[in-house]
């Protein structure tokens, strides 16, 4: 087994910047990895740090159309872009620049404001971005834990051809990494075992439970593919499960594309 893609997310719920390696710290999390969110302007925390959950921020779950914006972070010149395919919305800056902050949080907001067909009441309060890019008590993941995931290339095929397609962007996912050389399904009978995937010590947690974010296209934010009902029906499963979460065991390390994977 080999890695064969790379991802991670800047900002939560924002399409992936492709990578060639990762870092993985010493708790399993990846550097980068969801370092920046949108949070609902009136959601102000006592304690900044606190770990919220997701119906706080803009989240793919609520508005599909953010599955069109990516992202990608330059962490050597703290630099920030986000944009979307037609190039329409393009926005970049160092949000350690309070002035750029403030801007950034202002375009997404008008972006909300204007685009997001599923928005709510919520719309009028705007985003505020929150998160330095760098100091990891800053991740946003769905979970406290914010650990590193894992699935296969072939479970998205055997996924694509139960819901009769040829082909089945697996960046809805929001994966780290993606493998090949198993089969199909393989992976989430893994839970309790330990990877290596190349110079790096990894425990498996638990498969990951899917929700709404899953049926959005990546392409045109359009909720397009019934993956719960899938994975529940076709697939059999108890509850909608894709993807696995790891730990490090060893301190973390790096992870590159190409690097063999060994149970």
């Amino acid at each position: 087994m080999r890695v064969e893609r790379l991802y991670r997310y800047p900002v939560k719920s924002l399409s992936p910047e492709p990578v060639d390696q990762l870092e993985i710290t010493h708790d399993g999390r990846v550097v980068g990895d969801r370092v920046f969110a949108f949070r609902f302007a009136f959601v102000n925390p006592v304690d900044p740090d606190e770990w919220l959950p997701k119906t706080n921020y803009a989240s793919l779950q609520h508005i599909p159309e953010l599955a069109t914006l990516s992202s990608s972070f330059d962490a050597q010149s703290g630099t920030l872009s986000i944009q979307d395919p037609s190039g329409t919305f393009s926005f970049s800056g160092n949000p350690s620049d309070p002035v750029a902050r403030a801007d950034f949080s202002t375009a997404m907001s008008e972006w909300y404001a204007t685009t997001a067909t599923f928005a709510n009441t919520r719309r009028k309060s705007g985003f505020k971005l929150v998160g330095d890019g760098i100091d990891g008590r800053h991740q946003y993941h769905d979970t406290k834990a914010g650990n590193t995931t894992l699935h296969s290339q072939a479970s998205v095929d055997e996924l694509a051809k139960a819901l009769g397609l040829q082909h089945l962007d697996d960046t809805r996912f929001r994966t780290n990494i993606v493998i090949d050389g198993c089969n199909a399904w393989s992976e989430s009978t893994w839970h309790g075992r330990m990877l290596k995937i190349g110079e790096v010590s990894l425990k498996v947690i638990k498969p990951v439970v899917r929700c709404l974010a899953t049926h959005v296209n990546p392409a045109d934010g359009i909720r397009d593919a019934d993956i719960l009902g899938t994975l529940t029906g076709i697939i059999g499963q108890d509850i909608p499960q894709f993807a696995i979460s790891l730990t490090a065991t060893d301190g973390g390390g790096t992870i590159r594309q190409g690097d063999e994977v060994r149970l």
